[in-house]
């Protein structure tokens, strides 16, 4: 039988920017990163899901807009975020047709692949999920780690402390993280050496790492072991629930 593959997409918002992926696959005592990448366009991301689904099903987790109907203001999903995580300083957005063709675009893309946004569907998926809101679940932070914007010394240290909790707090979850040449990469890159460019490539990666990991919480414990808050029809978000949370 062929292993579920889990698959974390950071997906930007815009064609000219990057993106970040993962890939976990299930061990017999949990899940490990198999490998990261960082895409550089629109095709690079649909050809590295294709070369990285597998031949079982595959479970893709996307940090980015989903589903998208409203042509705009903001999605209820959207509201129901800031009411639930405000208190812990998460980013609000506006999320609609226009500001997020790109990402509307892309999942549309990976729908005609073969990927159903019902976390409930059996098979192939795809699944929406907030980075920053997942970070405050499995790492049980009163605030998010701020990576991606602001000055690069406070991105390196935000950055450096994301890989660190990736390491210290995902081994001892269930499923339980284990360690593999992959996530030694990441703790090994130096971060004092990066330029903005590389900073923002390894951001990229620690965001879908994070991401692939909410896949493999989905495919292992099923959907009864996490948050969903909206709807299939206006955009909904998924989010892992801890016993501790």
């Amino acid at each position: 039988m062929q292993k579920t593959r889990y698959l974390g997409l950071d997906l930007a918002w815009a064609p000219r920017h990057t993106s970040g992926g993962a890939v976990m696959e299930p061990t017999e005592e949990g899940v490990r990163l198999v490998s990261t990448a960082h895409l550089r366009a629109h095709e690079d991301v649909l050809s590295w899901i294709a070369r990285n689904r597998g031949r079982g099903q595959a479970i893709v987790v996307v940090n980015a807009p989903v589903i998208v109907e409203n042509t705009s203001g903001r999605r209820p999903v959207d509201i129901q975020l800031e009411h639930h995580f405000s208190s812990y300083h998460v980013e609000e957005y506006t999320v609609n047709t226009v500001n997020a063709s790109h990402p509307r675009t892309m999942s549309r893309a990976l729908m005609r692949m073969g990927f159903h946004p019902d976390p409930q569907a059996e098979g192939n998926r795809l699944i929406e999920t907030a980075a920053q809101a997942a970070q405050v679940l499995l790492f049980g932070l009163e605030r998010p780690l701020r990576i991606k914007s602001g000055p690069i010394g406070g991105r390196k240290d935000a950055a450096n402390r994301y890989r660190e909790l990736l390491y210290g707090k995902l081994p001892f979850l269930v499923p339980e993280l284990e360690d593999s040449e992959a996530l030694d990469d990441l703790m090994a890159a130096h971060l004092p050496g990066m330029n903005g460019t590389r900073l923002g490539e390894l951001e990229g990666k620690l965001d879908a790492t994070l991401c692939a990991y909410v896949a493999a919480y989905l495919g292992q414990l099923g959907p009864e072991a996490c948050a969903f808050l909206g709807d299939l029809y206006q955009g909904y978000v998924l989010l892992p629930t801890p016993p501790s949370t």
